[in-house]
């Protein structure tokens, strides 16, 4: 198509020695310190990155930089620009430096008064705008989607809207890793040491919107941003310059969220809150930036395909959603009496469940083509000759906003006793999100939490330990039903702390140890905001505390998660079983209660009491708290 021929032609030509005239816009930008503007470093993507001084870019490769020096050195590459835009015209088209660099160009022209710089010949950029025909911008937040390790968190892109409509014929602006076809361990451990590069691309944003909302049943809120068109030219002409510019590709930081937020930044240079880099960036963030920065006019929520199906079937009758899924499945003709019998609207309502319903399990591939086609055209003959014309309702918009849910990063301190001995609890928690945080704006029974820390104090001993330091902890808790079947599961993996035989006498005493735990099983929608689950787990544990250096096992876990509305309190009834069978042979035990409540939107109260029991020992706990979030 026209856009991807002209993203393809950009040209990256040397300039020529620029002439005399360059040396008085050069004294000037030093005079006003061009170098250490915000809108410069943007620009060029610069940050001062960790255990390294100075200023560094993003961006990889020379194609992004004019002077030599230009990654690390801010006042160099302005300098060098300058130049290079002072530079005669050659006779190629595409070839001036201000070609590859209009960005640049449009905003030291302006902060220099800069009228007499050469006009080259542009017809690569010119056809790249007019291809867009941008009117403005919005910006995209795909909820997160467990099943994929890249999509954990979410994800942001950017559409730009045209003239032809602010909705699907739009272009998706997107930044993502070339991962090849990497997947599960190689993935991660190249996606969190940096082993990928990542580009900017540009596609038709209703690709976007099948990839997300049809086949990986995820909600899109779509975020209307209040550019100016001098801003929103900037943007366009920043996004020409990053057009096959590769940068490193990292899991948490230099992700699809910030490189989004550091193109905003080209437009909007105040939304660049701190220079240092996080060794975390959420998506959800992004958008959180956008909010706080009033540059969001208007808010969209289009649900996926798997939202507007499990709406529809809400609204039949038991028995009108026993035929729809007959129908699906190929046990009912679309035209059985049964269905014949149902009054038109009911009777279009429920062919239209089913039809969606073999749809959702041919893209889930629960169903081949070959077995589902004529049953399709079937169904679509049947509805096609009730009276009834129309679509079904719209869901209902979530009441909470993805940018409306409780900040990520979270510390808690609290107080409790193990046993008849008190302690105190510090802990903290990057990102992201656990099972027990207010829910509003969070993908409903989805857990992710990364480096989860506690440290420990009992005063009676001045005793103080590591209670626990878990990298990852991740629970998908999606209901199973009659039409969606979804098994959850659970991974978490770290340091843990746990009974063990004391190593000096008899008794018991806590050892820690490095847990791996996994789990499979059900969740099941009980109603009013409750979830049941039910999970068969196997855990291995290591470490020289334990009587034989290590513990393997197997058992369950199963509880219900219920909270009241609005979400002021929730709580988590539990119970779990392990019997270790090798190493250390035990059988642990647990249950108890676990409960928040919301006191403001950064500050909630935490009450937890649990029974234990491992090595013939057992012994309650309870613990009081805060959790604050920021």
């Amino acid at each position: 198509m026209a856009v991807a021929a002209a993203l393809c032609a950009a040209a990256t030509a040397n300039a020529e020695p620029a002439p005399q005239g360059h040396a008085a816009a050069i004294a000037q930008a030093r005079a006003r310190h061009l170098a250490d503007t915000l809108m410069w470093r943007a620009l060029v993507h610069y940050r001062r990155m960790p255990f390294r001084s100075g200023w560094t870019s993003q961006a990889d490769g020379a194609a992004f930089f004019v002077a030599p020096e230009g990654k690390r050195s801010p006042e160099s590459e302005l300098e060098a620009t300058l130049a290079a835009l002072f530079a005669e015209s050659p006779a190629a088209p595409d070839a001036h430096p201000s070609c590859r660099y209009p960005a640049r160009r449009t905003w030291l022209a302006s902060e220099l008064g800069l009228a007499a710089l050469p006009e080259p010949p542009c017809p690569a950029y010119e056809q790249f705008r007019a291809a867009l025909d941008p009117v403005g911008a919005t910006l995209v937040f795909a909820e997160a989607f467990l099943n994929n390790p890249a999509s954990m968190f979410g994800h942001t892109l950017l559409r730009i809207d045209t003239k032809r409509g602010r909705d699907l014929l739009g272009f998706a602006v997107n930044f993502s890793g070339a991962t090849g076809n990497d997947s599960g361990i190689v993935y991660a451990a190249r996606g969190l040491t940096g082993g990928y590069q990542g580009f900017f691309s540009v596609d038709p944003y209703y690709e976007k919107v099948k990839s997300y909302g049809d086949w990986e049943n995820r909600d899109i809120w779509e975020y209307q941003l209040a550019l100016s068109p001098e801003e929103l030219d900037l943007l366009l002409a920043h996004l020409w310059e990053l057009q096959g510019i590769a940068f490193d590709y990292y899991y948490f930081d230099e992700n699809c969220s910030q490189q989004l937020l550091a193109l905003l930044e080209a437009a909007r240079p105040a939304l660049r809150e701190r220079e240092f880099l996080p060794p975390w960036v959420i998506p959800a963030d992004t958008v959180r930036a956008a909010v706080r920065h009033d540059l969001v006019t208007d808010v969209r929520y289009r649900p996926s395909a798997a939202t507007r199906l499990r709406d529809a079937a809400s609204r039949l009758s038991r028995d009108e959603r026993g035929l729809a899924l007959g129908i699906a499945s190929g046990d009912v003709a679309p035209d059985a009496p049964a269905v014949q019998a149902l009054p038109p609207a009911e009777r279009a309502a429920t062919l239209d469940v089913a039809y969606d319903v073999l749809r959702y399990r041919y893209l889930a591939h629960d169903v081949a083509r070959e077995g589902s086609a004529g049953r399709a055209r079937a169904i679509l003959l049947a509805r096609s000759e009730v009276g009834v014309r129309g679509a079904a309702p719209e869901p209902p918009r979530p009441a909470w906003r993805p940018d409306e849910g409780h900040d990520t990063m979270r510390a808690a301190f609290s107080a409790g006793a193990l046993g008849d001995e008190p302690y105190l609890e510090l802990r903290f928690r990057p990102a992201f999100h656990d099972q027990l945080d207010p829910q509003g704006g969070y993908v409903r029974g989805a857990e992710i939490q990364f480096f989860d820390t506690a440290l420990r104090v009992y005063p009676t001993t001045g005793r103080a330990r590591v209670q626990e330091f878990v990298p990852l902890d991740l629970v998908s808790l999606t209901p199973w039903d009659s039409i969606f079947r979804p098994l959850s599961f659970r991974v978490d993996t770290g340091l843990r702390t746990r009974v063990a035989p004391a190593r000096h006498g008899d008794g018991v005493e806590q050892a820690s140890v490095f847990r791996n735990r996994g789990g499979l099983g059900l969740s099941l929608d009980l109603g009013d905001g409750a979830l049941l689950y039910a999970l068969a787990e196997a855990t291995g544990e290591i470490g020289a505390e334990l009587d034989h250096d290590a513990a393997l096992g197997a058992g369950g876990s199963a509880g219900i998660l219920a909270s009241t509305p609005g979400d002021l309190w929730r709580g988590e009834l539990f119970a779990r079983a392990t019997r270790y069978a090798l190493g250390d042979v035990t059988t642990a035990l647990s249950a108890g209660l676990a409960q928040r409540v919301t006191l403001t939107h950064h500050l909630a109260l935490e009450l937890r009491s649990s029974y234990e029991r491992d090595f013939g020992r057992g012994w309650v706990e309870g613990v009081a708290g805060l959790r604050g979030y920021f």
